[in-house]
């Protein structure tokens, strides 16, 4: 069977084809289905007929690991894979006209009892590098972990868990992991059902004062818990510490701030930021968490409702925030978190492909 872009002068070409403003574009992602099998999914700008090529690996760690699965129509844009190992993590290219689409994974890694788990890595650049994938993975609270979820954690190979829960809420519920993973605490004091429970028993509270207490807590997480960031891009410069797991109460509120900061360090672009962010609505659901809203009036229920979500409006509170104190993202990132052009040139050679 051939192997994958054999030809040495195709990363050059590609170099200069991608540089046209013509240039033909891949779009893909990949999701698993309930079945366990893989839903691939593209798009290729300018439209156009013709085939496109499919490429498989266990292993994202080089190109050549890419072997040629199958052949489907452009204009199919969906096609359903069988996985070829345990069904975990399956890495895919795609090939049209002599480009090809980067590196595609399942973001979403299905959990048992551990929500919005999902993988950082895949989005590009601005300068059309692209984060890896495996190395950065971000969750809810891991203290209801089954069996099966913590199995699936060691097999993620993730070496290091960074607990953001407050030190109450990792009091309450502790982690149990296998022993070969580090745990590190850096409580942020984000959204948990302590704080729910202390807003919702104000009879008074609405979804406009929910809005307005989440986007304060953010302020909050930003000017208060600079040595907690700090520590988190020192341990993200010690590349015996990957891959890692970024953990929180909801994994929605600290954890979106890290990962922002973490992409935005990298290069990647504030829309895709925003879109990485506004994920955890897909995957939280209020009505499975620990408040027990279905007896609150229906105002209280709204506000609720408002604090178990994401909202633009809250991410952007804090952005400007940092910008109107700080001039720049960049600025408080070197002045307040420590993160000098040395730490950034770490994260770019750690966390980006080579090629």
């Amino acid at each position: 069977m051939q192997r994958l872009f054999d030809i040495p002068l195709f990363f050059t070409l590609l170099t200069l084809i991608s540089g046209c403003a013509s240039a033909v574009k891949i779009s893909s992602v990949v999701e698993k289905d309930h079945g366990g099998d893989f839903l691939l999914k593209w798009e290729v700008s300018p439209d156009q007929e013709g085939t496109i090529d499919i490429y498989s690996s266990l292993s994202d760690s080089s190109l050549t690991d890419f072997t040629p699965i199958t052949t489907a129509q452009i204009a199919d844009q969906v096609l359903r894979l069988n996985p070829t190992g345990s069904g975990l993590r399956e890495y895919f290219i795609l090939r049209t006209a002599g480009v090809h689409s980067g590196v595609v994974a399942n973001r979403v890694i299905d959990m048992n009892s551990i929500k919005n788990f999902r993988d950082i890595g895949g989005y590009f650049t601005t300068d059309n590098y692209q984060v890896k994938w495996g190395e950065i993975y971000r969750s809810a609270d891991l203290s209801n972990a089954t069996l099966y979820d913590q199995e699936r954690i060691r097999r993620l190979n993730i070496r290091t868990v960074i607990d953001f829960r407050s030190e109450a809420a990792a009091r309450r519920y502790p982690i149990l992991l296998h022993p070969s993973i580090r745990k590190i605490s850096l409580p942020l004091a984000p959204m948990d059902a302590e704080k729910l429970d202390e807003q919702i028993n104000d009879n008074d509270f609405n979804r406009s004062d929910a809005i307005r207490y989440v986007q304060e807590s953010y302020v909050d997480i930003i000017e208060n818990h600079k040595e907690q960031f700090g520590e988190l891009f020192d341990l993200l410069t010690n590349d015996s510490n990957y891959p890692i797991l970024l953990s929180g109460s909801l994994g929605k509120d600290g954890v979106g701030i890290a990962t922002y900061l973490i992409l935005h360090v990298l290069g990647v672009a504030p829309a895709t930021l925003e879109q990485d962010y506004m994920l955890s609505n897909q995957l939280i659901d209020p009505a499975k968490s620990k408040i027990e809203a279905q007896n609150l009036s229906e105002p209280l229920q709204e506000a609720v409702t408002a604090m178990l979500s994401v909202n633009r409006a809250y991410l952007n509170y804090g952005i400007e925030h940092i910008i109107q104190t700080y001039g720049s993202v960049d600025n408080y990132l070197e002045k307040e978190l420590r993160v000098t052009s040395g730490k950034r040139n770490l994260l770019r050679k750690y966390l980006l492909y080579p090629f």
